[in-house]
């Protein structure tokens, strides 16, 4: 993503099919195994000073899929957590 000219955001993603269900609670346990096909987030990353404006969320929404559908690759950083309890706050994939 850019604005003026320069690199504010960018996502890198991949389609894998191993994936398990986690309900955002911190010390909680993963679901069972998911096989269905989706979209991975390796990796999500926004400039300082546009981070918490949406870029993260467009980024995502980007990906042309359910919100709810896409899977996290682990470890998740803090800003990638709140960014993920923001857009699918039921829970979410992880891979």
């Amino acid at each position: 993503m850019e604005s003026n000219g320069y690199v504010i955001g960018y996502l890198a993603a991949h389609d894998t099919s191993d994936h398990r269900h986690w309900d955002l609670i911190d010390g909680s346990r993963y679901g069972g195994r998911d096989d269905t096909l989706r979209p991975r987030i390796n990796l999500v990353w926004v400039a300082n000073a546009y981070r918490r404006q949406g870029v993260g969320a467009a980024l995502v929404q980007a990906l042309g899929c359910e919100l709810s559908d896409v899977s996290w690759s682990t470890p998740i950083s803090d800003a990638g957590l709140r960014l993920a309890r923001r857009i699918s706050p039921e829970g979410i994939w992880t891979s």
